[in-house]
């Protein structure tokens, strides 16, 4: 279960405003939840089970987020940052997500050394710059011939790994960068970097449902299918990361979305371009 934390500024689950306290003690068995200025109080969620907690999480509760930013301990979040960014690295590594299926598509890759490799055919030719086709004779994993050899395996995971932290990283400082630019018209209050990682690591726990497909998921299983799956679990998780960062920056939801696309695309190149890069380096 997640504490509350102490010595800190509290937030109203429902409006933001801060607040003292959460509860007030009246002896040792009186106990009064403090109540905003909106009328509500302030944080319903800490009489609450922490089950009810997560499944308010992913029914994208915006009240429940708030409580877990701003009303808990929330200590384990580089755990979870880590744990997290190992999922999207084993995804991309076996070629098995939605950025993957977008490179092997875009730069015809139809097969790999990879565990599963998913290329969709469309209709239309889609001619890329030099420099990205150069990069994408990286992605095709050459170096990964040997089946046998399980130390070359290993050591590409760690390069995917450097590359998918990369570009994951990018985003962080992108959207740090563009809402500190954005404070001086838009933002209520000061975001620290900590208080940044923390609101990503909540989010990202959306990218999870991407499990089903890469446990049970086989080769049979249709690239049109895989395509489905991640594509719902990609609009999913853009939500869930619009609905955090509304509440971390206390801010419009309109405002948000032109950052998120901006810091998603930049994401995305950075583990594009530098996957190669890093293979290279290697080899």
């Amino acid at each position: 279960m997640i504490k509350m934390a102490e010595n800190k500024e509290y937030r109203c689950v429902h409006c933001g405003e801060p607040s003292g306290a959460l509860f007030r003690t009246y002896g040792p068995s009186v106990l009064k939840l403090t109540k905003c200025s909106c009328k509500n109080i302030v944080d319903k969620y800490i009489e609450y089970d922490p089950v009810i907690v997560m499944i308010d999480l992913v029914l994208m509760s915006r009240e429940a987020q708030r409580h877990i930013l701003y009303n808990t301990d929330f200590k384990a979040y580089w755990k979870l940052f880590i744990i997290l960014t190992m999922l999207e690295t084993y995804a991309v590594w076996r070629s098995d997500s939605l950025f993957s299926i977008a490179v092997n598509t875009f730069c015809g890759v139809k097969s790999n050394h990879t565990i599963n490799s998913t290329n969709l055919n469309i209709p239309i030719n889609i001619s890329l710059p030099d420099a990205w086709s150069d990069n994408c004779k990286g992605w095709l994993g050459d170096g990964r011939g040997d089946d046998t050899d399980l130390f070359i395996w290993e050591k590409d995971f760690y390069v995917q790994f450097i590359s998918t932290l990369s570009g994951i990283l990018t985003f962080i400082a992108t959207i740090h960068f563009l809402m500190k630019i954005l404070q001086l018209f838009a933002v209520k209050h000061k975001v620290s970097c900590k208080q940044l990682v923390k609101a990503f690591s909540l989010a990202d726990t959306s990218t999870m449902f991407a499990l089903p497909m890469l446990v049970w998921g086989n080769t049979e299983t249709s690239p049109e299918t895989r395509l489905v799956h991640y594509s719902l679990v990609f609009i999913y998780s853009f939500i869930v990361f619009c609905n955090v960062f509304t509440v971390l920056y206390e801010i419009p939801t309109l405002v948000i979305l032109p950052v998120l696309f901006a810091s998603t695309a930049v994401k995305y190149f950075t583990t594009f371009h530098m996957t190669p890069i890093l293979r290279g380096f290697v080899t």
